[in-house]
């Protein structure tokens, strides 16, 4: 990976210059040349035994390979006069078809010297591709939903956005509630109903992915965390608008969905690994506790010092496992449950955008449309509106 150059990540092989000319007469043996570069190849190196040299960049962008025997090599860009310390090899490529570098070094000393094995640079690759999404929609169905089924050979998610949503996956039986989804892979037959008498919601993604270890996301249910589900509706959000390079965005959107679902899977049994299954077990209650604590009292104004009160543990320790546990702290919680019971007061019921408000703790109307039009980018009045039409 190429680093930028600083004092601290250049200290291993020389500093940085405020001036490269202020060198030039330091030494009668010194040479000044401006040269052309055009090569990229990294088999021979420059090295001077006993002097510094100083080299700057003169025209078009570069990147200088260094190393020395007690320290890996390293590629930086080279955007600023940097004076190299003896026994440092270095080699100047350009980062497109050619550049310029002024370079002063001793003219009696500097040698070539030719690299066979030591140096290993490695490009960044991608370990997980999305290839294409096919199909992107948000559905809303009411209790009569049945569909009897299919497959295919590419991936599916389904994100429960209100109500259940029972699902066969090579007939095993799951069920999904408000803030799960499940993963369809390749050629597994699904079906997919309406689990309760309501309404129910849900976004569908198909896409083509590319990844070593598919297991991860087989045959399980998840529970959309804050950051997650915050990608989904940027997708959303960008399907919408559906502006110059939106699609590039929702695939961008989707591939960090994957990689933030894989760590978050992964810290998880990390996590589980470090810790008894009883301190586990006795967290998850305590978090449970919680929870009901503040879907029972999500009218009023809830404070952690309540809720810590309510489950016998002091407010910062409630606040660390509840942090880990849900992947935000309580007070973002609070308001996201409450936005996420706006919108289903607002679908389902004949309430005023102020009961509403009213009835879910908000200080006022006004904060109350601030906050739900900071979170899904429309007012309460315009989601409203939205739905009649």
């Amino acid at each position: 990976m190429i680093k930028n150059i600083t004092n601290l990540s250049f200290r291993n092989y020389g500093c940085i210059s405020s001036d490269f000319f202020s060198h030039i007469e330091l030494d009668t043996n010194n040479s000044k040349i401006t040269k052309l570069v055009t090569s990229y190849d990294l088999s021979s190196f420059y090295v001077d035994r006993n002097n510094c040299t100083v080299i700057d960049i003169e025209d078009g962008a570069a990147v200088i390979y260094t190393y020395t025997s007690m320290n890996h090599s390293k590629a930086f860009f080279l955007d600023k006069c940097v004076i190299l310390n003896p026994n440092v090899f270095y080699k100047v490529v350009p980062l497109y078809s050619q550049c310029s570098i002024n370079i002063m070094y001793n003219s009696t000393t500097t040698d070539v010297k030719m690299i066979t094995s030591r140096l290993d640079f490695s490009p960044i690759k991608s370990k997980l591709t999305i290839a294409k999404i096919y199909t992107l929609f948000y559905q809303e169905f009411d209790k009569s939903f049945n569909f009897p089924g299919e497959k295919h050979d590419f991936w599916e998610i389904t994100y429960v956005d209100q109500g259940e949503l029972l699902t066969l996956i090579d007939g095993k039986e799951y069920i999904l509630k408000q803030g799960d989804f499940i993963f369809y892979a390749p050629n597994q037959y699904h079906t997919q109903k309406n689990n309760t008498t309501n309404p129910v919601s849900f976004l569908t993604i198909s896409f083509k992915m590319f990844f070593e270890d598919n297991s991860i996301f087989r045959d399980r249910i998840f529970n959309c965390n804050y950051d997650l589900k915050l990608l989904l509706e940027n997708i959303l959000k960008e399907k919408n608008y559906n502006g110059d390079y939106s699609a590039d965005l929702i695939i961008c959107y989707l591939k960090e969905f994957m990689i933030k679902l894989i760590r978050f899977f992964t810290k998880k049994n990390s996590l589980n690994q470090l810790h008894s299954s009883m301190q586990v077990n006795t967290n998850n209650a305590i978090v449970n506790g919680a929870l009901d604590y503040i879907y029972s009292h999500i009218n009023e104004k809830i404070t952690i010092d309540q809720i810590a009160d309510k489950v016998a543990i002091s407010s910062s320790y409630l606040s660390r496992i509840f942090k880990d546990i849900m992947e935000v702290t309580i007070i973002e919680y609070i308001n996201n449950y409450r936005l996420e019971k706006s919108k289903e007061y607002i679908k389902s019921t004949e309430l005023t955008l102020t009961q509403i408000s009213e009835i879910l703790g908000f200080n006022s109307i006004h904060y109350f449309s601030k906050q739900f039009k900071n979170k899904y980018g429309v007012s309460p009045l315009g989601y409203s509106k939205s739905l009649r039409n």
